[in-house]
């Protein structure tokens, strides 16, 4: 495992259980961030990383030295000034190599013990995981050395995919949905509020795996609160809504067989009645009668205000009404991707919402007459489940939900029905198969409680100080240090931790557009505009616009 030839240092100074020094071979090549690997006082094998390599001359080494007297010291030494050179590197001990695990160490390390680089054998063993697994990238360090990610543990405990604008958010997401996707025949759905996944194609089945969804509104479906919000009706304009909600109650019991933009016609024309009539008659759902009252002269313009929002609404965003269900469009062992690019946030909060309300409520409610059935045998259970698979095919089967920037749709201290399901989803998914992934730019807008509960997490670079404070407050598996090298990451690199790999990793992720399979090169979109290039295809069309058009 381990040669003479191999040392590369020495143990000195003060070690513990938890950290030690040693002197650097001169001849080694040792990098911050490597994996090395020595003896504690029981002789077990330890694993640790590099934290920290310091360059040390004992010859220049006064603190009463200033740069003359340093400039005579060279003179006077000359060469054998570098011969008193010392590199010393400090370590931090991951654990005790036990087979192919990490196990906690509680001995310290002892003086004068030979460290040695970790060989590749070691790394692969430690990060193999124990069951299904996608690879996902290299060790940063170790080309050779693969990064595979435990599929039970991404899914059922969730994950965040964090980092600046640029630094490889999406690229990340398309490698583990490829993986996912091809190699392990899952079912994804990925909520894509800026269009960057509608041309997905998968190396090794192109587009053929990938079922783009028109992120489209079913008004029928929403109560009068969920609608007033779709509408832009101010939470505080409490009669507005008061309105609304008779309006809309009474529609939704008349016209029980329509639905999409049809409705909200039938209930602008309900409004307009209203106020030609000076009177209004609704539906009264608790007392399962009609009500009439008089339309008083003052309250006519509160009317015509929802009128306008509705007039409004159809106008901007009639286009993006249906009558279709969204959660029924999701296909089995396919990646599905809701564009949702078209619509502004607020629309996009509400279908969201929804959307995950009634994937999560199916769930629930299969599983549960799965396990009753197993049980019991009962037909009734049998019947709940058949019609689950008729009416939603995918919810037969466990599912996972990306959701892109989560921070839109659970801002930290915002209450709305996305920000609900989404927490109810990240602390009860996995008894019910529905697993949870959130990408973010900005994490410290994102809810606290659901990134903490986001058991995995996938880390590329970010240098805001209030984003790495708000991580590493969430994040039990991330230390300090670990964090100290999310700043310095490049493009595609990241750190890794929590329950979905053993040891806490600095990856370099594969690039999505460079993996190649029977159909090609993977492609999606989310790449910036080349700035420089548009304004030179500008510039060749030879146009004057000096000149009035």
């Amino acid at each position: 495992m381990i040669s003479e030839g191999d040392r590369i240092g020495i143990v000195k100074g003060e070690a513990s259980f938890t950290t030690y020094e040693f002197s650097v071979d001169p001849k080694a090549d040792i990098s911050f961030g490597e994996f090395v690997v020595t003896k504690n006082r029981a002789g077990e094998l330890v694993l640790g990383t590099v934290r920290n390599i310091k360059n040390v001359n004992w010859l220049l080494s006064s603190a009463k030295s200033n740069f003359n007297s340093l400039l005579l010291d060279v003179e006077d030494y000359g060469e054998s000034i570098h011969e008193n050179e010392e590199v010393v590197a400090t370590v931090r001990i991951l654990g005790k190599v036990n087979g192919g695990e990490l196990a906690p160490n509680r001995v310290p390390v002892k003086n004068g013990e030979s460290v040695y680089k970790a060989s590749d054998d070691i790394l692969k063993q430690l990060y193999e995981p124990n069951g299904a697994s996608i690879e996902v990238g290299t060790l940063l360090l170790r080309e050779n050395v693969p990064i595979k990610l435990d599929v039970n543990e991404l899914v059922s405990r969730h994950f965040a995919v964090l980092a600046v604008t640029g630094a490889g958010k999406s690229n990340a997401v398309a490698v583990m949905v490829k993986g996912l996707v091809e190699d392990i025949g899952g079912t994804v759905v990925v909520l894509d509020p800026h269009g960057d996944y509608v041309n997905l194609k998968l190396p090794e089945t192109g587009s053929s795996l990938v079922n783009i969804i028109e992120g489209k509104i079913k008004v029928d479906e929403l109560d009068s609160e969920e609608l007033a919000d779709l509408l832009e009706v101010r939470s505080t304009a409490s009669i507005q809504r008061e309105f609304l909600a008779r309006a809309w109650e009474t529609i939704q019991h008349e016209n029980k067989e329509l639905g999409g933009a049809v409705l909200l016609e039938e209930l602008e024309k309900t409004l307009r009645e209203w106020i030609t009539k000076r009177m209004i008659k609704y539906w009264d759902e608790k007392k399962q009668r009609y009500v009439t009252e008089e339309l008083k002269s003052d309250r006519i313009e509160t009317i015509r205000g929802i009128i306008f929002r509705i007039r409004r609404f159809l106008r901007n965003y009639g286009a993006f009404v249906t009558s279709e269900n969204l959660v029924a469009a999701i296909r089995p062992g396919m990646v599905n991707v809701i564009d949702l690019g078209p619509l502004d946030e607020l629309q996009m909060k509400v279908i969201v919402g929804k959307f995950l309300q009634e994937v999560f409520e199916a769930r629930v409610e299969y599983e549960k007459a799965r396990k009753n059935y197993m049980r019991t045998g009962e037909r009734e259970y049998e019947k709940i489940m058949d019609e689950i698979r008729q009416k939603y095919p995918a919810l037969a089967y466990p599912i996972l939900i990306i959701v892109e920037e989560a921070h839109i749709f659970a801002p930290q201290g915002e209450e709305n029905d996305a920000a609900r399901i989404m927490g109810r989803i990240a602390r009860e998914g996995r008894k019910f198969g529905v697993g949870l992934g959130v990408v973010s730019q900005r994490p410290s807008k994102l809810n606290e409680d659901i990134l903490s509960q986001m058991n995995t997490k996938i880390i590329l670079r970010i240098v805001n100080p209030r984003d790495q404070e708000y991580v590493l407050r969430a994040s039990e598996q991330l230390s300090k240090d670990l964090m100290d090298d999310i700043a310095g990451l490049g493009k595609g690199e990241a750190v890794i931790v929590g329950q979905a790999i053993k040891v806490p990793a600095l990856v370099r992720i594969y690039n999505f557009k460079e993996l190649k399979g029977k159909a090609g090169r993977g492609e999606y979109g989310g790449e910036d505009i080349g700035v420089v290039d548009r304004w030179a295809e500008m510039k060749s069309e030879g146009i004057d616009y000096t000149v009035d058009f």
